[in-house]
């Protein structure tokens, strides 16, 4: 039952990821996609820009989102790749150990830019 619940994770984390990867490439896009309806926009990926979304509290917690969302689908997936090997039970506890630690681990370090840019409001 709790291989239900993690397959039932990665496709609602791989939904996700695939709803705010499209919002945020659309905006990084913006002007492409309205210069093509004839409506001028300044460079969404100037620096001014991106600083403007990098203090919206909306950006940061898309941004964390992605990247939460996206390390849980990658990292579970490799998962499940590595269970179909023939490891034994204590060897798969170690490694789905390793991969929780370096998930929290890399979860921590790549929220800290969105979080430090958004508390140093000008």
């Amino acid at each position: 039952m709790k291989n239900t619940y993690l397959q039932l994770a990665q496709m609602v984390t791989g939904a996700l990821v695939a709803v705010l990867l499209a919002i945020h490439i659309t905006v990084q896009q913006s002007d492409v996609v309205l210069g093509l309806l004839g409506i001028k926009v300044a460079g969404p990926t100037t620096w001014g820009s991106m600083m403007e979304r990098a203090h919206q509290g909306s950006w940061v917690g898309i941004y964390i989102s992605l990247l939460a969302f996206g390390l849980f689908h990658a990292l579970n997936g490799f998962r499940n790749i590595l269970l179909e090997t023939n490891l034994s039970a204590s060897a798969m506890r170690i490694l789905t150990g390793c991969i929780i630690a370096f998930g929290v681990i890399f979860l921590i370090l790549g929220t800290y830019a969105p979080i430090a840019l958004f508390s140093s409001y000008r």
